[in-house]
This record gives structure tokens, C-alpha cells and sequence, in this order.
């Protein structure tokens, strides 16, 4: 049995559900009071070949108590079951095999000891599981791009940081996966409107540091079958508030390597920024959203000796 906090907690996950499917919201409190008192869960196992030479052979390690309790819940309600049968959630979204479960957390065995290793938060999963190709931040496979070994043997492993003997950093995968999946990881896009006031994104802004200055890049969607010149588009922008919420049209032209026509306005912290075709000033600060940053995560190895 273990006690995951209250972030990771059985109640947390069916209380994200509720908010997922407002639907059930009303049953929500129904299904956490029947899983309450719950203090430990069966599961089952499989050593594998796989090993690493601390912990020693992997395990594959999956549970078939949720869907039984599920079933249980729905059997004592009936307005539950047929909730979540008319939203098509079935057994399979309870379901928890050794194909899913080894994306949240690794176990080894050895002949001394049982170890498990787990993130210590949510943020640290989503990294986790964004690292061993699970994501829902890019929706193509992905892994292949990823740098770091392929396959089973991924699993249990974090992104590598190389110093050379005077403590400078050589290779650090962290900042490759970002420099990889910068388009994707961006939250800053350009917008067109047609005359009906319907709005698409067509692209996508990168700011990053070219010759010691700021410098304003934008991919353009796959989809974007116009020209690459003279766009004439809008951003949302920081209201003063900090909301991005205010429209502002832009002109830009988008050159063969992603960088754009702007003029650069090279002006210290806050106030640096940028002027478009039109002669509009922009701030960086008042335009870059934060992007989706990936760093390595953070995990507790649990070891279980043996008395």
C-alpha cells in the first residue's frame, strides 16, 4: 500500500474525470465515497528480460482492481452505469496493464530487493511520460525525433547531461527535445480571419537568441497553402493584466528559414521588441506567451528489502 499525496490520489483522478465530463459531475462524490477506504491493490506480474545493473530485472505490473470496482459502482447505481455507458466509457479506460501502467512509474527485482520508481508530481509525470512517448503536446509519433535509446530500454531512463572536465556542458537532451519541438511546444500563434469572422491558425512564433538579439521566428501550419509574404494576420496580446486576450492585427513575411521580415527593436528587458510591415511596435514581452518547456523530471526510487 502506499500513500501518493493528494495530487495523484485515486480521488484527485476521478475528481479530473468529473471536470472532463461535466455529465457525471453529479456522481462524482458517489464514486469517491466507494473508493475511499480503499488502502491497498492487488496486482499482477511479470519479471522481464530487461535489466539494469542497480535494481536488476524490470517488472511488468498491471491491476485489474479498478475495473472491477468500476463495475461494482455501476451495478449499486444505475444512473452511473448509464452515464458512463452513453459517454462510451467501458472497462478499457479503467484498465490498468503493464502497456500503460509502465509509463507512470518502473519496477526491478533482484534477488535482495524490490524497487519502485516514481514521479514525484504531476508536472514530473507529464515530463516522464512525454519522455518515453507518451504525450498529449504532440499528436504525430514522436519518439523516433527523441534523442536518447529506443524501445523497452527507454523505460526508467532520463535525459543525459554531458560536462567535460571543466564543467561545461557538451550534450544535454533537454534542450535538444526543446530545440526539436519548438513549433509544437510555442503558444504563440498567428491567426487569419475570413469575412465570416471565423478565425484559423496558420502558424506558430519562436523567439530565440541569433547573434545576441532577440529574433522572431514563425512555422507555418502544413495546412497554410498561402503566400509566405506580406501575411496580414493577428496576435493576441498581454491586456496589462496578464491575459492574452487583446487582438492585434500584424503584417509579416516569413523568409525560407522560418525567420520573419520584422525590424527589431533592440532596446533593453521589457521594452525589447519588434516592428512589422505596417510600422506597428510590438513588445516581445507583450506578445511571447510561455512555451511548453521540457526538463528532466524528478523521481523517488521506493526499496523493498528483503527481512
Amino acid at each position: 500500500s502506499a500513500d501518493l499525496g493528494e495530487e495523484m490520489s485515486p480521488s484527485s483522478i476521478i475528481e479530473k474525470y468529473g471536470e472532463q465530463y461535466p455529465i457525471i459531475e453529479p456522481f462524482v462524490d458517489i464514486i469517491i465515497d466507494e473508493i475511499k477506504d480503499i488502502n491497498e491493490i492487488p496486482l499482477y506480474y511479470k519479471v522481464l528480460d530487461s535489466a539494469v545493473e542497480k535494481y536488476g530485472n524490470r517488472l511488468a505490473i498491471g491491476t485489474d482492481f479498478v475495473v472491477q470496482k468500476m463495475n461494482e459502482v455501476k451495478e449499486k447505481y444505475e444512473a452511473v452505469k448509464d452515464i458512463l455507458d452513453g459517454l462510451g466509457i467501458d472497462d478499457s479506460k479503467f484498465a490498468l496493464t503493464p502497456e500503460q501502467t509502465k509509463y507512470f512509474f518502473s519496477a526491478y527485482v533482484n534477488s535482495k530487493s524490490l524497487t519502485f520508481e516514481i514521479p514525484v508530481s504531476m508536472d514530473d509525470l507529464q515530463m516522464q511520460t512525454f519522455w518515453y512517448g507518451k504525450s498529449t503536446v504532440i499528436i504525430d509519433d514522436y519518439i523516433d525525433k527523441l534523442p536518447g535509446v529506443k524501445g523497452e530500454e527507454r523505460f526508467g531512463t532520463h535525459p543525459i547531461i554531458k560536462k567535460d572536465d571543466k564543467g561545461n556542458i557538451i550534450k544535454n537532451e533537454c534542450d535538444e527535445v526543446n530545440k526539436t519541438f519548438e513549433k509544437e511546444f510555442s503558444n504563440t500563434h498567428l491567426y487569419v480571419e475570413d469575412a465570416e469572422g471565423y478565425s484559423t491558425k496558420i502558424g506558430s512564433f519562436v523567439v530565440e537568441e541569433i547573434d545576441g538579439k532577440q529574433t522572431l521566428k514563425c512555422y507555418l501550419e502544413s495546412s497554410y497553402a498561402g503566400s509566405h509574404s506580406n501575411i496580414e494576420g493577428f496576435v493576441y496580446v498581454n491586456n496589462g493584466l496578464g491575459d492574452f486576450d487583446s487582438k492585434e492585427t500584424i503584417k509579416i513575411s516569413v523568409n525560407d528559414d522560418n525567420t520573419t521580415s520584422v525590424t527589431y527593436k533592440e532596446e533593453s528587458g521589457k521594452h525589447e521588441g519588434f516592428v512589422d510591415e505596417n510600422g506597428k511596435e510590438f513588445k516581445f514581452s507583450s506578445v511571447i506567451q510561455a512555451p511548453f518547456v521540457f526538463r528532466d523530471f524528478h523521481t523517488v526510487n521506493l526499496g523493498l528489502a528483503k527481512i
